[in-house]
């Protein structure tokens, strides 16, 4: 049999020892690299869930109405008021509060009613967003219109 000693002197033994030690840094290189794949990977889904917390939340925010400051009253009181001062509660269908403001219907209006709603809109610094108005045609009341209008109050 050989004794250790003998088997460090002889040539095989010094190239075993190197393959060794070749392989032993590779394996080691590869678990290290295979590590730092694995960190940077959960570093990189923690950023991308943060990311998409983020854009979520900017999406949700940015759904919202706009909205700015309104000077002024409120608008729903002041339409009412403009409403009662005109006597136009009869002719009013709806007066509700949207996301995009408050609507106004009202149906069967003189041009003249018309003209003093908006008179007094303005006067009290309200903003009409969008109307759309009907005309509807009768024999015995003349040319009366159907009005649907989205108001808010003056920005500042």
């Amino acid at each position: 049999m050989i004794s250790l000693d003998e088997m460090r002197t002889m040539p095989e033994f010094a190239r075993l020892r190197r393959a060794v030690i070749v392989a032993a840094v590779i394996w080691l290189a590869v678990i290290a690299a295979s590590v730092f794949s694995l960190s940077l990977m959960s570093e990189n889904e923690r950023r991308l869930s943060d990311s998409e917390r983020i854009l979520n939340a900017a999406t949700t925010i940015k759904s919202y109405p706009q909205r700015g400051a309104v000077s002024g009253a409120e608008p729903l009181t002041a339409v009412s008021a403009i409403i009662d001062k005109a006597g136009l509660q009869s002719k009013v269908s709806q007066l509700s509060s949207s996301p995009t403001g408050l609507v106004l219907q009202a149906n069967r209006l003189y041009p003249g009613e018309l003209g003093t709603l908006v008179d007094e809109m303005q006067k009290n610094r309200l903003n009409i967003n969008t109307a759309e108005i009907r005309v509807l045609s009768s024999q015995r009341d003349g040319r009366l219109l159907n009005v649907s209008i989205t108001i808010e109050g003056e920005r500042e």
